[in-house]
């Protein structure tokens, strides 16, 4: 998936998120729902940067080793200022298993 849709759901689950009782995020915790995309960077490695037809999990360092992140970010959950990085990074590779499969690649 592109930026602005990773961004885009990030901003939805955060507003969804607002609505939970007890839990009350506020814009750090926006912050790191948001910079959960930086793990995207490792498409900067990859020539050329951007191929519609990739298959991330296969070819970007970062997301080579979604298992290992995956784990990390289950026990961010249980961490408060970590928690909104763990869901970050669990919708972010959500989001790029769909786009792999809508794409069969």
């Amino acid at each position: 998936m592109t930026t602005p849709t990773h961004v885009a759901a990030n901003l939805g689950i955060f507003l969804l998120l607002m609505q939970a009782d007890g839990l009350s995020p506020n814009y750090t915790d926006l912050v790191f729902l948001i910079g959960s995309n930086l793990i995207d960077l490792d498409h900067l490695s990859s020539r050329p940067i951007y191929d519609p037809m990739r298959n991330g999990f296969k070819t970007h360092f970062l997301h080579q080793n979604w298992k290992v992140i995956l784990l990390v970010s289950i026990l961010m959950l249980f961490i408060r200022p970590m928690m909104f990085l763990g869901i970050g990074l669990i919708l972010h590779f959500f989001l790029d298993y769909l786009d792999i499969k809508r794409k069969k690649i």
